[in-house]
């Protein structure tokens, strides 16, 4: 979403800055939203973020598992070293090193899934909000919304004044409609 939006807006500075502003420009009315606001700000948001918690935390102990027990195989060949033969040393590394390979793979299938849980999530949530949003812009005749996220490099908007900021008109029409 942050990205499509960086898109969009970067189109519309390119077309203002080449074809200078319309006609119409004067009527232009711009409204600024700040979606990591709404969603830690709304009881469905915090579910989300809620449900993403308990579902990385699952899957972290699994991870965390599997670390242990190669650690334990570490500690294991470290005390059993001078004794062991050549041969049973090296299949002992050998055991380290496949359970190493599949540990590493585990952590990134992890990572694949949590993004695509977080997408899950928040797909539905997504579209509510641009629903409310977009049933505020028409109310208000704002023409172009915005997303604003965290400040700093890269950041779309760097400052916005409050009085166009519909974060909290949002949040407070998405609960009043009671979603979930």
């Amino acid at each position: 979403m942050m990205k499509r939006t960086r898109l969009i807006a970067s189109t519309l500075g390119l077309v203002l800055l080449v074809h200078g502003f319309p006609v119409g420009a004067a009527d232009l009315s711009i409204g600024v939203i700040e979606p990591q606001k709404v969603l830690d700000a709304t009881k469905a948001g915090k579910r989300i973020k809620d449900a993403l918690a308990d579902y990385v935390n699952t899957r972290q102990r699994l991870i965390e598992s599997e670390e242990q027990d190669i650690k334990a195989m570490e500690e294991d060949l470290v005390k059993q070293g001078a004794d062991l033969s050549p041969e049973a040393k090296q299949e002992k590394e050998g055991n380290i090193r496949q359970k190493l390979m599949t540990y590493r793979r585990h952590v990134e299938e992890l990572e694949g899934e949590v993004q695509t849980k977080k997408r899950e999530l928040l797909s539905d949530f997504t579209t509510k909000i641009e629903h409310v949003v977009r049933e505020i812009a028409e109310k208000e005749q704002i023409t172009l919304v915005v997303e604003k996220g965290d400040a700093g490099p890269g950041a779309l908007i760097m400052y916005s004044t409050p009085s166009i900021n519909l974060t909290d008109r949002v949040i407070k029409a998405f609960e009043s409609k009671g979603e979930k």
